[in-house]
């Protein structure tokens, strides 16, 4: 190759010959942070920001007319959560979760009844018994259900409204879905207690007014049993009378305390639509497209709505501090002022839209929508087809500047023809990738160091969201600007102003994104192409209106006007901002949940990698500003404040006290503990098992040890599993250890007959559970053995079992046995009642070398069974004494203030039936 015909071209010797004003580096580098630090700031202000809480009784005080009010919610929820409690499925309290909403509900129909032209109120109470499969962390989980709770409430047009024909209404409706019942451990008050409060308040607003020219009717569904796996929702969907006429859903739940809720969730045009007319819109097709891809480990009943009713809809959920999701701190002096004012003024506009201005029928179900959110103020929505011409139209744009970049450079430099200039982008467009691949992985470094047997200081980063930035972000930075260093001094031609041509590469490499996405038909592809027009349009900008004039180049001024970067790092910083603390909050937590058998401080390196690539992307551009040996002092300075940050995580991470320990009492290591009865064996245990599987459990192992005086067995394979059945499938990641309580009981008991009893569960005063046969029969033609297994456990509650056989028949509705052998596992609740019982008709094939045994009667289906006692289910440690004496109690007493435990009493046997 040559130069216009000067001979072979010397790679080597392209450097930059040009001589660039050097501004001072402080100021330059002050400049650009402060368009950041503006930018982050103004993002945090607005992100964080909640809707003043209405603190009245739910009447503007100026126009007298209803409206939402937190107030109102909050003494709802507090009900709910902080006087009745716990309020799980089979309990007493969740009988009283009900008679409190019907008694509400009812209230608000005869004051709706003296308002003019209020809309037609009707109320149902299902009592359902059913049965499904419900799969979960790829598991099968058979799911029967007895007696469980549904109130359901709908608003429908008047009926002397002769607008619309009121039976149309009716016909039409949209359901919005919450549950009142709460998890194991919980008293639920965002979770879902914010939701249920939400929508009572909404059935006294809407009652309150006049509905003449409404369209459509809408269906409150309160339902008794979601954290069951979904049973309530799956007997509205599938028997209530009313499943055919709802046409659309609004689910609502959660899994924080605080902050804004967020569309999570979304199948329609039709019902995204809706959502873009709430007054504070907060939603992403890329959380959308997230939690599709089941990396989330949850679900809502929004699945049941979709699967068996064939319906559209959103799905919302508050979010943020889900550090408290699912224990005894989801209380109601744990929410933020502000979130149910969020969630309910939005989901009143929603529903309002719906019913007065939307067609429900023929709505069709589509993932080839984009939407998105700006910081709460705006709320984008338009089609994939839209997308991908407004995108593939950037990328072009973007290339054919480059390609005019590029003519114009080779016009003004003799030496630098138009392949060596292609050539010099090439190598820079890779530079910029390459910084943003290591600026991920290099942090990695940081979390294997920090995890090492050596150093042990897991997840430091997990007790405040932010702590990623100081312990991942310096490595990342190192990572991204130590390539720009780095490739100084590789082969190729460089660049004659460097940060000219590294900000247009930074352009050119996120239009190679923007058109990979694109192309790959995500919808979450407007990230990239977001970054690429900003970038594109920073360019543009630089080029025709602040880049300097020929006379300014030859004394050296930089081709990067200094107000460019003020158009490139404001609009970026904060649009990302209001993504990256979306982003931190929730899987911040989250991650730190799945525990340190998951790889979990390199999964967090990765994601505060990322931001320390994409927070101010044109830092890349800005550092060749003062030459290659300015860029190295930054590096090294960079990597010395990392060593820094480890040294101190080093010397004071291992201490309770110190900031670097991950826990504290409001962001909690999660443990399951559980009394367990063996009555096969009359054995009794205390199993141990972390939620989180986080470290520090030894220091938990030993506090036990010294209370109970025995050691612990380290539970593996299936023995931990069947110690875990009664949670089935979450048993498969708690494991856990056991630790056996005979020889406590024995040492603290006053009974003189415990001290020499061979079994100590026959002291336990409480009635056991029964298995028992009905209506048996073996055909000895097919093999196939037909029963009834009733299962009568008064007393008792979430009761499994399990067994290994060749199912060709079964009472599960809607669902065929598997072709072969395998183990099933088959739950069940009862909703609250006098006597908890449940009944399982099964055909199995037996085993050809059992068949004269089955055919004299003999043969057995070996039934392995648990069943929780109900007692510890309100919260308050209350547990079945063995011989007078209590482990769970002494146990709670001893642990440290950063655990959150989940308290069972279980029951274990083997029948042969």
């Amino acid at each position: 190759m040559s130069a216009r015909g000067k001979g072979p071209i010397d790679f080597a010797s392209m450097k930059e010959t040009r001589p660039i004003q050097r501004p001072g580096v402080v100021w330059s580098w002050l400049r650009l942070l402060l368009y950041c630090g503006v930018a982050i700031y103004l993002s945090f202000q607005l992100h964080y920001k909640l809707p003043t809480p209405k603190i009245h009784h739910g009447v503007h005080p100026e126009t007298d007319q209803p409206e939402f009010s937190e107030f109102n919610a909050i003494q709802t929820i507090s009900y709910l959560s902080d006087t009745i409690g716990y309020r799980l499925v089979g309990t007493v309290e969740e009988s009283q979760s009900a008679d409190y909403l019907k008694s509400a509900i009812l209230s608000y129909q005869q004051h709706a009844a003296k308002v003019p032209g209020a809309p037609k109120f009707e109320m149902w109470v299902q009592q359902e018994s059913g049965s499904h499969r419900f799969d979960i962390m790829d598991h099968m989980v058979l799911k029967a259900y007895t007696n469980i709770t549904n109130i359901i409430v709908r608003l429908s047009c008047p009926e002397a409204d002769t607008t619309f024909e009121s039976r149309s209404c009716e016909d039409n409706a949209v359901l919005v879905n919450s549950h009142y019942d709460t998890t194991i451990g919980s008293p639920g008050a965002t979770d879902d207690g914010s939701g249920t409060a939400v929508m009572l308040e909404l059935i006294r607003v809407m009652s309150q007014r006049d509905w003449t020219g409404y369209r459509n009717a809408i269906v409150f569904l309160f339902n008794g049993a979601e954290e069951t796996l979904q049973d309530a929702s799956h007997a509205f969907i599938t028997m209530h009378e009313l499943k055919d006429s709802i046409k659309s859903v609004v689910n609502i739940d959660a899994c924080g305390t605080t902050g804004r809720e967020i569309l999570f969730q979304a199948n329609s045009r039709e019902m995204i639509e809706a959502y873009s007319h709430v007054p504070y819109p907060h939603g992403t097709v890329l959380a959308n497209d997230v939690f599709r891809t089941g990396l989330i480990i949850s679900d809502t009943d929004f699945r049941q709505f979709v699967q068996y009713g064939n319906l559209t809809g959103i799905d919302m959920a508050i979010y943020k501090n889900s550090y408290l999701y699912h224990t005894h701190l989801d209380t109601t002096k744990n929410l933020q002022p502000g979130s149910i004012q969020h969630l309910g003024e939005n989901t009143h506009a929603i529903l309002e839209y719906l019913a007065q201005n939307t067609s429900l029928v023929n709505i069709e179900p589509t993932s080839e929508i984009v939407f998105f959110d700006m910081h709460g103020v705006l709320f984008w929505v338009y089609t994939w087809a839209t997308a991908f011409r407004i995108q593939i139209l950037t990328v072009l744009i973007a290339y054919g500047f480059l390609g005019y970049v590029i003519y114009q450079s080779s016009q003004s430099s003799p030496y630098r023809p138009i392949p060596v200039l292609v050539l010099s982008y090439i190598r820079s467009i890779v530079a910029v990738s390459v910084s943003g691949v290591v600026a991920l992985v290099l942090p990695m470094t940081v979390a294997f160091f920090l995890t090492s047997d050596l150093i042990n200081r897991h997840m430091v980063w997990f007790r405040h969201e932010w702590y990623g930035l100081i312990v991942f972000v310096p490595m990342g930075m190192v990572g991204a600007y130590g390539v720009q260093s780095l490739f100084y001094h590789l082969p190729g031609p460089l660049h004659v102003d460097m940060e000219y041509g590294t900000f247009n590469s930074l352009m050119a490499t996120f239009a190679g994104m923007t058109l990979l996405t694109t192309l790959t038909g995500v919808a979450s592809s407007y990230v990239c192409w977001v970054y690429c027009l900003v970038l594109l349009v920073a360019a543009l900008i630089n080029e025709f209106f602040l880049k300097p004039s020929p006379a300014q180049v030859k004394r050296g001024a930089p081709l990067v006007h200094s107000l460019t970067y003020a158009f490139a790092c404001l609009p970026l910083a904060f649009i990302y901002s209001d993504n990256v603390f979306a982003l931190i909050d929730l899987f911040v937590p989250l991650t730190g949940r799945m525990g340190v058998d998951t790889p979990v401080d390199a999964i967090i390196s990765i994601i505060f990698g990322s931001i320390a690539y994409m927070w101010c992307l044109p830092a890349l551009a800005h550092l060749h500003r003062f030459g290659q040996r300015v860029l190295s002092r930054i590096v090294i300075g960079l990597l010395v404040l990392q060593v820094l940050i480890l040294a101190l995580i080093v010397v004071c991470g291992g201490s309770a006290t110190s900031w670097a320990f991950p826990y504290d009492e409001l962001h909690p290591k999660r443990l399951f503990i559980q009394h367990l009865k063996n009555l096969t064996s009359g054995e009794t245990y205390l199993s141990v098992a972390q939620a989180d599987h986080g470290p520090y459990i030894n220091t938990i192992l030993d506090t036990v040890q010294q209370e109970l005086q025995v050691a612990p067995e380290n539970r593996v394979g299936l023995y931990g599993l069947q110690d875990w059945d009664s949670i089935y499938p979450f048993s498969h990641f708690l494991g856990g250890y056991r630790f056996h309580t005979s020889p406590y009981i024995r040492a603290h008991t006053t009974d003189p007959k415990l001290a020499t009893a061979d079994k100590l569960v026959d002291f336990d005063a409480g009635i056991y559970p029964v298995l028992t046969v009905h209506n048996d029969h073996y055909d000895p033609a097919t093999g196939v053995r037909t029963m009834s297994i009733y299962s009568v456990l008064p007393t008792y509650t979430w009761s499994v079992i399990s067994f290994d056989a060749h199912v060709v028949g079964w009472s599960i509705k809607d669902e065929e046995p598997l072709s072969y052998a395998t183990r099933y596992t088959v739950r069940h609740v009862n909703g609250h009642s006098d006597g908890n019982g449940w009944r399982l008709d099964l055909s199995v094939v037996v085993p050809e070398e059992e068949r004269a045994l089955a055919e004299a009667g003999g043969w057995k289906l070996r039934v392995e069974f648990t069943a929780l006692e109900s007692e510890n289910f309100s919260g308050r440690r209350q547990e079945r004494l063995v011989g007078g004496v209590g482990v769970l109690g002494a146990i709670e007493r001893i642990l440290p203030d950063w655990t959150t435990t989940t308290w069972l009493s279980t029951v274990m046997q083997d029948w042969y039936l």
